[in-house]
């Protein structure tokens, strides 16, 4: 048996310090058939909890309740074998740091190119 026409679910964490935004993605990671790995407001907490986490892949705003710490966040991230997409208004400062991330996903977040950036993570 084979799983051509649906690939399986992927876990994704989100690192944003707006909780509002946390909660419209998270629903939107759910209306895609993913689960939904928790969201963390700093590069601080994802340290903290990192032992903890089941993803596949996360999703980091540049700006996150401890400063500018995204881009750190996403290369640490990568250091221990997890793919991160930036997700930000601030497409030049993600650029800069392009080396840690699979992509960028521009503020506001639309369902469509979540989906589509969604699967750089397989």
């Amino acid at each position: 048996m084979s799983e051509t026409n649906s690939p399986s679910p992927m876990r994704i964490l989100y690192i944003e310090d707006n909780p509002l935004i946390a909660f419209h993605v998270e629903q939107m990671i759910e209306d895609l058939g993913h689960v939904f790995a928790g969201s963390l407001d700093s590069f601080a907490e994802l340290q903290k909890q990192f032992a903890s986490l089941e993803m596949d892949g996360a999703l980091v705003d540049i700006d996150l309740a401890d400063g500018a710490t995204g881009p750190q966040a996403a290369a640490w991230l990568q250091e221990r074998g997890i793919p991160a997409i930036f997700v930000t208004g601030q497409r030049q400062v993600a650029a800069e740091h392009g080396d840690v991330s699979l992509g960028t996903i521009t503020k506001p977040v639309s369902s469509s190119e979540l989906a589509a950036k969604l699967e750089l993570f397989r």
